[in-house]
């Protein structure tokens, strides 16, 4: 697991293939492989974040893209685009932005045709 601590700020790309917590700031992409994300109460990430599982409980100012999960704590500011298949919005929790779940309606919706023969 990595930590980024508290004073520290970065500037640029950051890929990863392990679990990485923010506590201070990132300006540019995080790009998870592997593992999970975690954006400290105290982190700050004016980022666009990729990963399979990320949880925010601090300040994102950008597109977050999970592919299994995003979560945003009681203490939690994001403003951007989510896109997820499943997403958790903590009381709380403040969010500015586009949802697109579309991923998760296409696999689990039924189809047209179904709806219209069950009627």
């Amino acid at each position: 697991m990595t930590t980024l601590g508290p004073s520290l700020t970065l500037t640029g790309d950051i890929t990863s293939n392990e679990d990485i917590t923010v506590h201070g700031t990132v300006k540019g992409t995080i790009t998870m492989q592997q593992g999970a994300l975690m954006i400290a109460p105290a982190g700050k990430a004016d980022a666009k974040l990729e990963g399979s599982t990320i949880t925010v409980h601090g300040t994102v100012s950008g597109d977050v893209t999970a592919s299994t999960r995003v979560e945003l704590t009681d203490t939690a500011h994001v403003s951007g685009t989510i896109t997820a298949p499943s997403l958790v919005l903590r009381d709380g929790a403040v969010f500015n932005g586009i949802i697109d779940m579309a991923t998760k309606k296409a696999k689990g919706a039924p189809k047209l045709e179904a709806v219209q023969k069950a009627s």
